[in-house]
């Protein structure tokens, strides 16, 4: 048995955070590949084609997580702004920016019924949707 660090996926070569980057700049900041390519390459990150596989494979899942996400949003926020028909959800382009975005808002839920959880921010939201989902088994997301 060994246990896995909060700060890497399983079967994952690179940091949560790097990861968390490029989905970031893929589907928040709607980089095209050759903006994303020389931004990451810039910085020594990984190649176009695990860029492409990374956002390939978080916008196939991202559906199927964004519903497990607004269910438990509903159940125990019902009155958060993701759930408003008029707030931050009907704003998104992709279903893969939409569960970016509510990301932020089951952190904030989690920290609530977390305490160890106090010290993460908005750069470790998908490292706790990760886990999150994880312990629900939802499967991979990345």
């Amino acid at each position: 048995m060994s246990v896995l660090p909060d700060f890497l996926f399983s079967f994952r070569h690179y940091l949560v955070g790097v990861i968390q980057d490029v989905l970031e700049a893929r589907f928040e900041g709607k980089l095209h590949w050759a903006e994303l390519k020389a931004e990451c390459s810039e910085k020594g990150l990984p190649a176009l084609r695990t860029m492409q596989r990374w956002c390939k494979s978080f916008g196939g899942e991202a559906s199927r997580w964004l519903g497990a996400v607004q269910e438990v949003l509903a159940q125990q926020d019902s009155s958060s702004a993701w759930l408003d028909p008029q707030g931050e959800a009907p704003r998104a382009q992709s279903v893969a920016e939409a569960l970016l975005g509510v990301s932020e808002y089951l952190l904030a839920w989690g920290k609530t019924q977390w305490a160890e959880l106090g010290e993460y921010g908005r750069n470790e939201r998908l490292c706790f949707l990760w886990l999150w989902g994880a312990n629900r088994g939802l499967g991979r997301l990345v």
